[in-house]
């Protein structure tokens, strides 16, 4: 009902709805031959109001899904950025927990001015 109330005061054809009931009115008392064709046509006008303001709603419920489908696609390549950056992150990781490993499980003697064990190390971390 109050979509009905704001079609008829908001839109065109609802103002015109408006006006043409209170010709009929007008007319009921001074020209009652033309009462009657006014109220079909106030009826009429009112309908057309109220539709009217069904579409325009519509059409923005629309554009405001669309809005919302195109965000829900942004966020997740985003989350799919993230993702593939937490991978990266954890293959980091590895492989420096395995480069660490190898240093601390290396024999003493390999330890010294020029390590072997460092320079595999970080012949490791440039692959």
């Amino acid at each position: 009902m109050l979509d009905l109330a704001l079609a008829l005061v908001w839109t065109v054809p609802g103002v015109a709805a408006l006006a043409a009931a209170a010709a009929a009115v007008l007319a009921f008392l001074y020209l009652p031959r033309l009462a009657v064709p006014l109220a079909c046509l106030a009826v009429v006008l009112a309908g057309v109001a109220y539709v009217d303001r069904l579409g325009r709603e519509l059409a923005t419920a629309r554009a405001e899904a669309a809005a919302a489908k195109a965000d829900a696609a942004a966020k997740g390549r985003a989350i799919e950025a993230l993702e593939a950056d937490a991978a990266e992150s954890v293959a980091r990781a590895k492989a420096a927990a395995a480069a660490h490993a190898r240093i601390r499980r290396a024999p003493a003697s390999a330890d010294g001015p020029v390590a072997p064990v460092l320079r595999e190390a970080l012949e490791g971390l440039r692959r």
